[in-house]
């Protein structure tokens, strides 16, 4: 063979290797579900374009589903990967239940890599005779409109659906097709099944199917709204400035975005602002805009969670530190939940000018701190949360034998420490408690008692027990209070028989969140998933709902990362089996 001949015959061949080299590497770094694990794409939300600017709330997937599906198949051991896509396949089922439609057969083939469901107004016919009738608005992306198109004539011509009243309109260039009936608000009236007048359509085609959705609506008037937003781009969500400047926020990669206007969501839920002028100008967080991304790492989903408040002053007062608060060295190793970080009265305020616009939030904040008061008559904000402004811990003990957990509370000491106790011990010695203090383990502690009769108590034998409101033991710097002895015993020992610190779990827990913060939340879900049941009734109906999630769920961590004015950031890890 000849030189010339022989390069003649090499040169296509190198160049055909690397054309496939090139090829293969775009795959695996960008259809590979591996990619993921760097958090996701950094893409926005396209379906924006259809959604009001005063949209109350939008949530983006912005992952095929499949790909999610592929991800949990690779990292999931043999013998779960049947459960795994069991599971996956069980959610495709219900989303389609009384449908009569197939994903594998009727969606896959077109679904592209977002699916965006939005509320897009409180009262979309602006009809008060009616009430509120909410918009609803569920965008899917597709790669292939014209499949798309033929998808929904075949379930608008299914038996199911075909004997009813059944409009085909041509609106502004896009073929809307719904059914007459009265309105629905509820999230299932977006279900191909169920809603008496769904509207559906396809915008796009072939040549710009990178901007073509499939549309559902709850009513025709959502969807021609929708279509009006795209052609008067100034009335789309994508204009507006706060909804832009949280995207820019978000760092990270994400699969999903979340995107809630405050004061809007506030109204949806029909909730009254009960605040005067004055504390309105107090307030320090001041209702707005909230973007929560939600990424993936190979442990579990990691969310950033960024709230922008214009008007509002600076986050925190206070830097934020890296490592753990020496607190933490008085909860032992198997505390499921923890809350630790530093100048609770200076959290305390934050959250409380936060809720205070709004009448839902400031009781669910407001409600437990009244009943505590209540039934032990201590008034947490001006008996506790005033004067502690170094360290703290929260921590829960479950106890299996008993009833109610014990807690550990443990404080930095400050200058009104002494008073604040003083205060506590009058407010026991006022309900007939009384203050004794003894010895153990070489620790001096009080303990706040009342004497009872035993449940065992009748006339020949009476017996007679002290019943422990609280035990506290000021220990260096810090002051431990406990709800029992034995959990002060176990917190006094922590440091010896291991502390939550050194816990791996804990450790890996909190270990994807940023290392500056203002401490963390912590909850390890199999360890207190009892315990949560039995305080909130309504739990076991939301983990029924959600059970795929929660038989899954390992722990769940928070930590705020402060910010400068008007924007306030915060990450969530949530640890997944």
């Amino acid at each position: 063979m000849k030189l010339r001949s022989f390069f003649s015959f090499l040169i296509p061949g190198v160049l055909a290797l690397l054309a496939l080299s090139a090829g293969g590497f775009y795959w695996l770094t960008t259809k590979t579900p591996l990619n993921l694990l760097q958090g996701g794409p950094t893409g926005t939300p396209a379906a924006a374009i259809f959604v009001p600017k005063s949209a109350p709330a939008m949530l983006s997937m912005l992952v095929n589903p499949d790909r999610l599906e592929a991800l949990q198949q690779v990292f999931s051991p043999f013998q779960e990967k049947g459960r795994s896509h069991s599971e996956f396949n069980q959610i495709k089922k219900s989303l389609l239940a009384n449908t009569g439609l197939d994903y594998n057969r009727d969606i896959k083939p077109w679904l592209g890599d977002e699916i965006t469901l939005a509320v897009t107004g409180k009262d979309f016919d602006r009809d008060r005779s009616n009430g509120k009738q909410t918009g609803l608005l569920l965008a899917l992306a597709t790669h292939d409109p014209d499949l798309s198109r033929e998808f929904l004539e075949r379930f608008w011509h299914k038996p199911t659906v075909s004997g009813e009243d059944i409009t085909f309109e041509q609106y502004k260039g896009v073929k809307l097709i719904y059914r007459k009936g009265s309105v629905s608000n509820t999230l299932s009236s977006l279900s191909l099944g169920g809603s008496p007048n769904l509207a559906t359509a396809v915008v796009g085609s072939s040549s710009t199917n990178h901007n073509s959705f499939v549309l559902f609506a709850n009513h025709p008037k959502v969807l021609r709204e929708a279509i009006n937003n795209v052609q008067a781009a100034n009335l789309n969500l994508n204009n507006n400035s706060e909804y832009q400047q949280n995207l820019q926020e978000l760092k990270g990669g994400r699969i999903a975005v979340v995107f809630a206007n405050l004061s809007e969501v506030n109204d949806w839920i029909g909730t009254q602002n009960v605040i005067g002028d004055a504390q309105k100008e107090n307030s320090i967080l001041p209702l707005s805009t909230l973007a929560i991304a939600m990424g993936i790492n190979q442990q579990g989903l990691l969310a950033e969670a960024v709230l922008l408040s214009p008007d509002a002053k600076s986050f925190q007062s206070i830097a934020p530190k890296s490592g753990l608060v020496k607190a933490l060295n008085y909860v032992p190793t198997s505390s499921p939940f923890v809350a630790a970080s530093t100048d609770l009265n200076h959290l305390w305020n934050e959250i409380s000018a936060g809720v205070a616009s709004s009448d839902l939030l400031s009781r669910l904040v407001n409600q437990p701190i009244a009943d505590l008061k209540v039934s032990w008559g201590i008034d947490l904000v001006k008996d506790i949360f005033s004067w502690v402004r170094g360290e703290y811990v929260l921590a829960l003990l479950p106890r299996p034998d008993r009833s109610a957990p014990d807690w550990i509370f443990a404080v930095e000491k400050s200058p009104d420490s002494e008073k604040a106790i003083a205060r506590l011990d009058a407010i026991a010695l006022s309900q007939d408690y009384s203050i004794g203090s003894f010895n153990l383990n070489n620790q001096k502690i009080y303990a706040w008692t009342r004497l009872t009769t035993s449940s065992n108590f009748d006339r020949k034998n009476t017996a007679i027990k002290a019943e422990a409101k609280g035990v506290r033991a000021t220990v260096g710097e810090y002051e431990v209070f406990t709800t029992s002895v034995e959990a002060m015993d176990e917190a006094l020992k922590a440091s010896q028989t291991g502390t939550l610190s050194g816990n791996s779990d804990f450790q890996t827990s909190i270990a994807p969140l940023p290392q500056l913060n203002y401490g963390y939340l912590y909850l390890d879900w199999p360890s207190s998933r009892a315990v949560w049941e039995q305080q909130i009734p309504l739990l076991r109906l939301i983990e029924l709902s959600a059970r795929p999630f929660f038989e899954r769920l390992r722990s769940l961590t928070f930590t705020s990362t402060g910010g400068e004015a008007g924007v306030r950031r915060g990450s969530v890890f949530i640890r997944l089996n």
